[in-house]
This record gives C-alpha cells, sequence and structure tokens, in this order.
C-alpha cells in the first residue's frame, strides 16, 4: 500500500467525476460529500500510516473500523458520517494537494510559477 496505489485509485474516480461534471478543474472542496468520501477511503486505505491519526484509538482492527466507517452505507449512521466528516477536515490540505496535482497532470494543466521568482524575491 502506498502513494503510488492511491493515484492509481484516484485517477479512476477522477476519471468518474470528470465524467459526472465536466467543468470540475481538479479542486476537492468543489466536490459533493459522496465524491469526497471516496477519495477519503482510497487515501486511507492506500495510506496505513494514517490509521492512527484518523482512526479511534479504542479500534482492534483499524481496517474492520474504515471500511464500517466508509463501505457500508448506511445514511442514518450519525456516527460514520461524524467521523467521515472529521477525518476528511483532518486530511483535507494534503489530500487537495494530491488531487489537485494528480487532476492537473492528467489533463496537462501547467502550474503558475510562483509570483515572487519573477521579482527576484
Amino acid at each position: 500500500m502506498s502513494i503510488l496505489g492511491f493515484e492509481q485509485e484516484a485517477t479512476i474516480i477522477i476519471g468518474h467525476v470528470v465524467n459526472k461534471c465536466p467543468k470540475w478543474d481538479g479542486d476537492l472542496i468543489d466536490l459533493d460529500d459522496n465524491d469526497k468520501d471516496a477519495f477519503c477511503y482510497h487515501f486511507l486505505q492506500n495510506m496505513e500510516s494514517w490509521w492512527d491519526d484518523v482512526l479511534p484509538a479504542v479500534c482492534e482492527n483499524q481496517e474492520a473500523a474504515l471500511h464500517a466507517i466508509y463501505a457500508q452505507s448506511e445514511k442514518d449512521n450519525r456516527l460514520a458520517i461524524l467521523l467521515k466528516n472529521s477525518i476528511y477536515l483532518y486530511i483535507e490540505s494534503i489530500l487537495r494537494e494530491l488531487i489537485q496535482n494528480l487532476y492537473d497532470t492528467l489533463n496537462e494543466v501547467e502550474c503558475e510559477p510562483f509570483a515572487g521568482y519573477e521579482r527576484g524575491d
């Protein structure tokens, strides 16, 4: 499990999102909760080192807890919704950057250089 595994799965999710929302520009914040949850779930599946940071300490089987939070869809499971929202906020910045970079690479979008470099800063 690694960042490469996540990128492979995220590429598939990006394709689904682009088909559903052709004007999406790669910013994770613009997506609905289901799409954000999909990215979060696949990120966490591939990045076990984050499990101790995002899952309750009392979980003896972290993989099963992760599956219960994300893969078992019960619409009124308030605890799962609360955990998913908290986890998303915790990993949002890194996940947002990873998704944007992957989207830009897939769509050959050139990044704008840092403005300070042009001024010699």
